[in-house]
């Protein structure tokens, strides 16, 4: 993996969007509506081209998602010392979407005592090959191509050195499971949908290790249900966070925080901090319910109910002396009523989403662009505001503003407590316009630990 010692840029093409990462204190994320993955003309390319000459970056590291770079294992009964790569294309034809050729796969033999894994890495050159002519058009140099599960596990090999599972979130139901062992990657695989049937995966991992894989790092926000008979070792993970520790920007990706990071950068504080307060959870005795509070409103409500009797009874009997018995009518008992609690709405995951810093802080918008990304949303784009505000404004269109409004008071309200607002027009090219006016880096009032870990 190629890392920079001073200015360090990432370049990380998806299918709908491409993301320009750097270590800069200020302005350290950009987001442009361009798919690299396909020929592109030089207009579309110009706003691009034009951001990379304004910020003077001439060369980068390019992430490559895990749908363009599969990672498959497979294990013979014996030792061997070379493999064909046509048998290992054979091999692969089973799980590979896109055409393979030689060219396309490269191979590692890992040997033990009795058998051989052989970790085989498989890449969509024709999609890869329209990617480089599009830098090669930006006049770009690029330090590496990393596949994103790549990067991910040299980081976890800071502070994990054993064997593992890890989902990373990519989109609205949309994620990566990673099967690794420190920065070695043995299995990726996109997964769609919640909850996650994982336990085949699982049982893949006692092929390749001498027992079945139990542990597995999870998002902290947005995780997935996950499926599995195998009792699994569930440590959520805070990418913000890990991020600061590493003394770097909060709204960095793990696969993008891995190349800012030198490999030197042994952090082993976080899975320290971990389990610690995992044991201290595990090892602190169950709360007793108080039953104090019921006793009393037992004891309250009996007491009421003896003087209602007392006071009913003496009264039917002075009533009886003076009324005859037709002029007393029964009284009816009203059943209390249940009211349903209100639900909140879901909201599509997909809508288009711009976030304007209006602060002089910078890094604010692709702070908070972080945090809907964990909230599930894939398709926002950040910049700076004409403007300059001390409070957070949400803007909508009319139909939507009861919705969002309800939705985002509910998601967000202690970490952007903002203004609504209907001003956005009926045919606006965005669904919600976030304008940041407050210091998003202050402390939230009950910070959540780094990383926390239970088992089911």
């Amino acid at each position: 993996m190629s890392l920079f010692s001073k200015n360090q840029f990432v370049l990380w093409p998806k299918s709908k969007t491409v993301e320009v990462y750097s270590n800069r204190k200020d302005q350290n994320t950009a987001s442009f509506d361009l798919n690299l993955l396909k020929e592109q003309t030089d207009q579309d390319l110009q706003s691009l081209s034009f951001y990379l000459k304004k910020n003077k970056i001439k060369n980068v590291s390019v992430l490559l998602s895990d749908d363009l770079v599969v990672i498959r294992s497979f294990v013979y009964d014996s030792k061997i010392s070379s493999i064909e790569k046509k048998e290992l294309l054979s091999l692969s034809q089973a799980f590979i979407n896109f055409p393979m050729e030689e060219d396309s796969l490269e191979y590692e033999l890992v040997n033990d005592a009795s058998k051989t894994t052989i970790r085989t890495t498989i890449y969509d050159l024709s999609k890869i090959k329209i990617l480089k002519s599009n830098l090669a058009r930006l006049k770009l140099k690029t330090s590496s191509f990393l596949p994103a599960s790549v990067a991910l596990c040299s980081l976890i090999n800071s502070f994990y050195k054993q064997e593992y599972f890890l989902i990373f979130p990519q989109g609205t139901k949309h994620y990566l499971l990673v099967l690794a062992k420190g920065k070695d990657v043995y299995l990726s695989t996109c997964l769609k949908g919640d909850p996650l049937d994982i336990q085949k995966t699982v049982n893949y991992s006692n092929l390749y290790f001498s027992t079945v894989t139990k542990k597995i790092f999870l998002p902290r926000d947005n995780a997935p249900e996950i499926i599995s008979t195998t009792k699994m070792e569930k440590t959520p993970f805070d990418q913000s966070q890990i991020a600061q520790n590493f003394h770097q920007a909060p709204n960095l990706p793990l696969p993008v925080l891995a190349i800012m990071v030198s490999p030197n950068d042994s952090n082993p504080d976080i899975i320290n901090i971990m389990e610690t307060e995992n044991n201290n959870q595990s090892n602190s005795p169950p709360k007793k319910k108080n039953i104090l509070p019921l006793i009393a409103v037992f004891v309250l409500t009996s007491a009421l109910a003896s003087v209602l009797i007392w006071y009913v009874l003496n009264r039917s009997d002075s009533t009886s002396s003076d009324q005859p018995e037709s002029a007393l009518a029964p009284t009816s008992v009203l059943e209390p009523t249940s009211v349903p609690l209100p639900t909140l709405a879901p909201i599509d995951k997909d809508l288009k989403i711009s976030v304007l810093n209006a602060t002089d802080i910078n890094g604010q918008a692709g702070a908070f662009k972080a945090k809907l990304t964990e909230l599930g949303f894939t398709d926002v784009a950040v910049g700076n505001s004409k403007e300059s505000l001390t409070s957070n404004i949400i803007k909508t269109k009319k139909e939507t503003l009861a919705t969002f409004s309800a939705y985002f008071k509910d998601k967000l309200s202690d970490y952007f407590p903002a203004d609504y607002q209907d001003s956005l027009e009926a045919d606006s090219t965005y669904d919600l316009v976030f304008i940041v006016g407050t210091n998003l880096s202050q402390p939230s009032p009950s910070p959540s630990p780094v990383l926390e870990e239970s088992n089911e």
